[in-house]
């Protein structure tokens, strides 16, 4: 069970031509063309990419299939070039056992694309120790549930575990109704204090420049394409609810000058899929679909001379990776996980979304490159023809 892809490929900082030989899943030579083994070329027009990894998705499913299952989840995660994710735990039931966390990974284990997900905060801190997680996902419901001596016992424990805190980073106390910057800035305030006793801190979907600059050096943190492109100022319709909410405009260009400056260690979508009734509602639930072009959003950043290769890849595939305990390098020994882009620049349309979920704010914006081939599991995916090829 073989194939090979040739093209030009990102391989040790560099672009250069490849042979990549794949066996068993396995990249076994840059260099190689086994024996029977199917051969895709790849003109100059494309260029391999090591597998883009998304640490912040929400595949829905058991109670909320209408919403997303994690079938049409991979697909949206396959059209991005993303090999693989970390789900949310906020399913229904909410993931808060070690019986519900080994249940979902191993549903998650016959998806086409590497599945993991975030533990949520359990009432009982024994299940952290039965489950063992990477990671757990804490969020101001939980807060105001548990309170926050509840969590820092979490804390404790989740050092004593090796695991990592992932904060939705809003302080409950100032969430009445609406969410004001100041319940993320006080949260990041909180956080900052944590980190300095040496508990490992990660804030997703940062919104605000000042968490970023509060928490730098002390904790990792990601942000969203909705908020670094989407402003509450340009974008107030149902589409664009999201938590935390999008920001001004202002705020929204100091984030981003950030996080070009690289003063933001990982890239994730936060890709939250709902039924689009539910969304065009009276009271419609928070979250942006935007896994399917989230790569094709930051290569866009490429391509204009914002960022350079590496900084795309360190945002969206080898720091992601490290966080999941995931190899995604191009190097013989490495699994096969890369996906093939076409270089083209396009309108990101309602037609480029393959999940569940086919409506977007960030509709009509600029993006580069489209993904037309992904490995992972031992599998080259042809996203064009639907062909797996092993």
């Amino acid at each position: 069970m073989c194939f090979v892809v040739e093209g030009k490929a990102y391989v040790g900082g560099a672009v250069r031509y490849v042979s990549l030989l794949v066996e068993g899943g396995v990249i076994k030579s840059l260099r190689g063309r086994g024996e029977g083994c199917r051969v895709l070329q790849f003109s100059g027009r494309h260029l391999i990419l090591p597998g883009f990894v998304d640490i912040h998705v929400h595949f829905r499913d058991w109670g909320l299939s209408h919403k997303e299952t994690l079938a049409g989840g991979s697909a949206a995660a396959l059209a991005g070039g993303v090999v693989a994710v970390l789900d949310m735990p906020n399913t229904r039931p909410h993931i808060r056992t070690a019986g519900l966390y080994a249940r979902r990974l191993a549903e998650g284990s016959s998806l086409p694309i590497l599945y993991g997900v975030h533990m949520g905060v359990p009432e009982d801190l024994g299940e952290l120790e039965a489950a063992r997680p990477g990671s757990v996902k804490i969020y101001p419901e939980d807060v105001a549930q548990f309170g926050w001596p509840h969590v820092e016992r979490l804390l404790d424990r989740c050092r004593e575990l090796g695991c990592t805190a992932v904060f939705h980073c809003e302080d409950p106390q100032y969430i009445s109704g609406r969410r004001p910057p100041e319940a993320e800035a006080r949260c990041a305030d909180r956080a900052a204090v944590y980190a300095r006793r040496g508990y490992r801190i990660h804030i997703t979907h940062v919104s605000l420049p000042y968490t970023v600059e509060a928490l730098r050096g002390l904790a990792t943190l990601d942000a969203t394409p909705h908020h670094l492109l989407l402003s509450s100022d340009r974008c107030s319709g149902p589409l664009c609810r999201v938590n935390p909410p999008l920001r001004s405009e202002d705020q929204r260009r100091r984030l981003l000058t950030l996080f070009l400056a690289g003063a933001v260690d990982m890239y994730a979508t936060d890709h939250a899929p709902h039924a689009l009734d539910e969304k065009l509602s009276g009271s419609p639930p928070p979250g942006i679909c935007s896994l399917d072009v989230a790569s094709s959003l930051l290569l866009r950043f490429w391509r204009d001379g914002l960022l350079g290769l590496d900084d795309v890849l360190r945002l969206y595939s080898f720091r992601p990776a490290r966080f999941a305990g995931l190899d995604v390098s191009l190097r013989p020994g490495a699994p096969a996980a890369f996906s093939v882009f076409r270089l083209e620049e396009f309108a990101v349309s309602e037609r480029d979304f393959r999940g569940t979920c086919r409506f977007s704010p960030l509709v009509g914006l600029r993006a580069f490159g489209r993904a037309v081939a992904v490995a992972s599991r031992g599998v080259l995916r042809l996203l064009d023809t639907g062909e797996a090829v092993a």
